[in-house]
Parts: structure tokens; C-alpha cells; sequence
């Protein structure tokens, strides 16, 4: 795992080398292209009719192109270096969205942020720790150390704090802490300020259903809903789970928590999964 985050930030650590050379041959490649239709782009001399008749070339006749071509080279050049940054995280969330595995995934994220605070930071470096950071929280969050992650919001978050990043971060916080105060009014004012990234979310809804005790609201949310990764498919299986035993469905509600307990991995649900069936 270490060698892992060390190839992350090492592979970062040339980004902007990586990024001019890519930006020189994207931008010859579109030049290439755009001659293909218009001609020699440089000044240059042609025969018409048994003359010399000199030619400016595309690059003075019609400059506008040349300069859609930085455009568009500097974007290309951009998303693939985010693209390879999140092609790196993305073998990194599995952990957690495919395998259910919590502890794993924050031990590999705390040594990013731990081994970032490190380095004085080369190339795109500093930009591994800025995507780290949401997921970092999200880690605590699943392992239910809300206190740290707390902390680490408000004392050690790198760039700004008013990012739409940080206020995602920080909404999700206020929502799980309010919901395990059980506090109903203050977890629904927090979702009715939250925006529709969350009030969208039908497990952030359910909860909400969930604490105002309308847990037939809860579960007809939940029936209809379909999550496609693991680890949201256990969260909806012990929300659904603790909706069937309140309503005095407990054969149904024992095959949700026993669906937790088989695919919960490291999960902290699984073991409130264990509780309901009693293991």
C-alpha cells in the first residue's frame, strides 16, 4: 500500500513536464489536421499559370484558427491530466464501493494525506492531496470517526473552504451526525439546504423519512430504489432492514440484515446488521 501511494504522487511529480510536452505534440497534431483542409498554414510561394504567386498561408489568413487550436490543445492537455488522477482514485474508491472494505480504505487514504503533508510539493502533486481530502472525510465517515473527520474539516483542509467541494463534505458530515443524535429537525433543515445532490439521494431521504418515525414512507423509498454499488446496496439493505422490524415485518427485515452481514465486509453497518439477528 505504501508503494502504491508513493507511485501516485512520484507519477504527479513530473505532471507539469508531462503537460507541456503533451500540449506541443496535441498542438502540432491539430495544426496537421486543420492543413489538411486549408492548406499550407506558412507563408509560401505556388505556380498559377506559369506565375510565382506568393501565398500567406492559413495561419495569417484565418489566425482565428491557430488560436481554436490552443484552445482546444489546452483543454485536451487538462482532462488528461485530471483523467489520469482520477483513473489512480478510481482503483482506490473500489475498495470501498466494490469491496465494502472501510478499513482498508481509510488506511489508504490517511497515508495519501499523511505522505502528501510530506512532500514539498513538484508538478501536480499538491493537486493528488486536493482529491484526497473529500475522500479522506468520506473514510472517516464509514469507520463513524465523525469527530476527526470533524476535526480534519476544520483545522487541516487544504485550498478553500467555501468550495463545492467542502460544502459536500461537510453537508454529508452534518447529515450523519444528525442522524445518529436522531435529531430529526435539525437533519431535515440540513437536507433542505443542502441541494439536490443530496435531496436527490433516496438513502439521505429514507433517513429522513426514518427519523420522523414514517417508516412506510422509508421503505416504499427504498423498495423502489436500485443501487448499482455494493456498498450502497448494503447502506439501502439496513435502512430497508430497520424499517421492516419497526413495522413488525422482522422475516423481511432479518433477510435485509443478513444481506449486511454477508456483504458488509469491514463496514460499521454489519455489525448493527448483527445486533437486529442477534450474532
Amino acid at each position: 500500500m505504501e508503494e502504491q501511494i508513493k507511485k501516485i504522487y512520484e507519477k504527479q511529480k513530473n505532471g507539469r513536464i508531462r503537460m507541456i510536452r503533451n500540449a506541443l505534440l496535441i498542438y502540432v497534431a491539430l495544426i496537421c489536421i486543420v492543413s489538411i483542409f486549408k492548406g499550407n498554414p506558412f507563408p509560401h510561394q505556388e505556380t498559377v499559370l506559369f506565375f510565382n504567386v506568393k501565398q500567406s498561408g492559413w495561419i495569417t489568413t484565418d489566425s482565428y484558427l491557430l488560436w481554436g487550436c490552443a484552445v482546444l490543445d489546452l483543454i485536451v492537455v487538462m482532462l488528461i491530466e485530471v483523467c489520469n488522477i482520477l483513473r489512480e482514485f478510481s482503483k482506490i474508491d473500489r475498495m470501498l464501493s466494490q469491496e465494502c472494505d472501510a478499513e482498508k480504505y481509510l488506511e489508504m487514504l490517511e497515508g495519501m494525506i499523511k505522505y502528501g503533508k510530506s512532500l514539498d510539493y513538484k508538478g501536480f502533486q499538491k493537486n493528488v492531496v486536493l482529491m484526497a481530502q473529500p475522500k479522506y472525510i468520506v473514510a472517516l465517515i464509514a469507520n463513524g470517526e465523525l469527530q476527526k473527520a470533524e476535526e480534519y474539516t476544520k483545522n487541516e483542509w487544504k485550498g478553500k473552504k467555501e468550495g463545492r467541494s467542502w460544502q459536500q463534505v461537510v453537508t454529508n458530515l452534518e447529515l450523519t451526525k444528525k442522524y445518529q443524535e436522531k435529531d430529526g429537525a435539525g437533519y431535515s433543515d440540513t437536507l433542505e439546504k443542502a441541494g439536490n445532490v443530496f435531496q436527490n439521494n433516496p438513502l439521505f431521504m429514507a433517513k429522513k423519512f426514518m427519523l420522523k418515525e414514517e417508516d412506510e414512507a422509508a421503505i416504499r423509498l427504498l423498495e423502489d430504489d436500485t443501487e448499482k454499488l455494493p456498498y450502497y446496496e448494503v447502506t439501502r439493505r439496513l435502512l430497508l432492514g430497520v424499517c421492516y422490524y419497526r413495522v413488525g415485518k422482522e422475516q423481511q427485515g432479518k433477510e435485509c440484515m443478513e444481506y449486511v452481514i454477508a456483504h458488509g465486509n469491514t463496514l460499521d453497518c454489519k455489525k448493527e446488521a448483527q445486533k437486529y439477528i442477534g450474532m
